[in-house]
Order: structure tokens, then sequence, then C-alpha cells
């Protein structure tokens, strides 16, 4: 199904997931969905509306540019697609994408990680998946880990995981450089879980042997010393204001790689799977 809106055309497909803190005080159950949207260029659309379960596509006005513009794939769980907001839409890639003047496709799927299984499909399983993956993009952004941390998946398992993942990525974009993006904590009063830290250590071990660059809101203490007006009321997800901090993050971090479409391939990690 496609809707015209603003001046792309967009398609997506939907899914119910969930995402909550593993901690001994139950989380609320969120609604998350998967989604592929173009933002970045132009502020999203107004048109949006709020996600449920099979209520289609979520699309996003895109401007088109004279200047050739670094195209990039934004694949995540539901920090990615912006879960918290209303109208929900992806904030954080849209803050960070016109900061940077990047096109970028935004790939999310709430309550979904490396090494999720069942209702909420791991990583791999994701971008198998019929239209996923399916431009040609000078970057792809990995972001996950705290649904892993959720699951209580190991550091073995997670590295496996994120190794296929990567290994994916390269075989069917080999000219793109692949950034991975770990795990997030929230701010106080948030539902922290120990384990995400185990999980974001796993990631960015991966990305070391592999050569990757790697961030994360959790090492990178994006979250540090924010009100909690940061955050939704779910506790663990952020509101409007909390990712417009995480965007403006994520877009310094991006931005400190300096990557340009015509050399973005110069971040190639080694062959995956290799020891160093």
């Amino acid at each position: 199904m496609h809707k015209w809106w603003g001046l792309a055309v967009v398609s997506g497909v939907l899914a119910v997931g969930s995402v909550v803190a593993l901690d001994p005080v139950p989380a609320p159950s969120i609604v998350g969905a998967v989604t592929t949207v173009r933002v970045g260029a132009a502020q999203v659309g107004s048109a949006l509306g709020a996600v449920a379960p099979n209520d289609g596509p979520s699309t996003a006005t895109r401007a088109s540019a004279a200047e050739p513009r670094l195209s990039a794939y934004f694949f995540g769980d539901s920090l990615m697609g912006g879960t918290g907001v209303s109208p929900k839409h992806p904030v954080m890639a849209d803050v960070a994408g016109r900061a940077l003047g990047w096109d970028v496709e935004v790939d999310a799927w709430g309550g979904t990680g490396y090494t999720t299984t069942g209702a909420s499909p791991g990583y791999l399983q994701r971008l198998r998946r019929a239209g996923a993956l399916s431009g040609t993009y000078d970057v792809v952004l990995l972001e996950g880990g705290t649904n892993d941390a959720r699951v209580g998946s190991s550091p073995a398992a997670v590295r496996s995981a994120v190794l296929a993942v990567v290994e994916e990525v390269r075989r069917r974009q080999p000219q793109a450089a692949v950034v991975l993006m770990g795990a997030y904590d929230p701010p106080p009063p948030g539902r922290v879980d120990p384990h995400r830290r185990v999980v974001d250590d796993a990631v960015a071990a991966v990305a070391d042997e592999l050569g990757l660059p790697f961030f994360s809101p959790l090492s990178g203490g994006w979250t540090v010393g924010h009100p909690p007006s940061f955050l939704h009321p779910d506790a663990l997800h952020p509101n409007a204001e909390g990712y417009g901090v995480m965007g403006d993050r994520l877009a310094e971090a991006l931005a400190a790689l300096e990557l340009q479409p015509a050399k973005a391939a110069t971040l190639a990690p080694q062959a995956v799977g290799s020891t160093s």
C-alpha cells in the first residue's frame, strides 16, 4: 500500500511489538511497529497519525535537493521508531538527518533486537524480510542492544548475532559503511537495567573486532544529567524533548566520522568472523 503525502512516496508494513524494562516492577507494554520511512531532508509531515496495530505504513515528507546527499539506512528498535512521541514518528532520526543534511531511511520495530525471537523477530530475520535494505546506501546504522538486555541475552549470543547481521549487511551493501549504535538507559527516575551495560559492551567488542565505528547512548552518557521531563510516562522511552536530545547527540556522533557519499566505504570492516 502506498500513501501520497508531501513530496515522497514511502511504503512499509506494521507489526506489533513491545518494549518493557527488566526490573521487579512490571513496565507498561508499549505498542511497537516495523515501518520504513524517509526523513532528514524535511520536517516530518504533520499528517502522521498515532501508530496502532495494523494501521498501515507511516510516512514522512522528503525535500529534493540539488546537491548530492549521503544516503543512510537507520535500522533499530522502538527508540529509532519514536515510541513515546504522539503522533509517533522517528524524531531522533529526523533531527539527526536534518542536522547532517542526509537522506535517511528508517526501519524500526519496537521490541526487537539482535537476539529476540517470536513476536519480536531478531534483526537478521527482519533484514531478510521483503523490502528491507532494498535501496543503495552510503551508511547503514544498526541501533540495538536494549531489547537484547530485556531478554537476558548472553555476551556470546549477542556477539554471534551481531556478527551475522553485519555479514548480511556487508553482503547486500558492500559499498556502505556499517556503524553500530549500542544500548540505552533512561535518566532518573527511568527504569535502568544493569544488563544493558553487559550487552552494550558485547556490541562494542564486536565493533572493535571488525574495525567498525561504535557509539551508544549508554556509554556516551547521552541521558546523563537530563531532567524527568526527558521521559515518556512509561519511564523508559524518551518523549519529544528527550528524542530531540538524542537526535542531536546522534548527529554529533555521526558527524565525527566525517562520512561523505564518495568515500563512505573507506570505513569498510575486516572480514566478518575474523579475529585479531
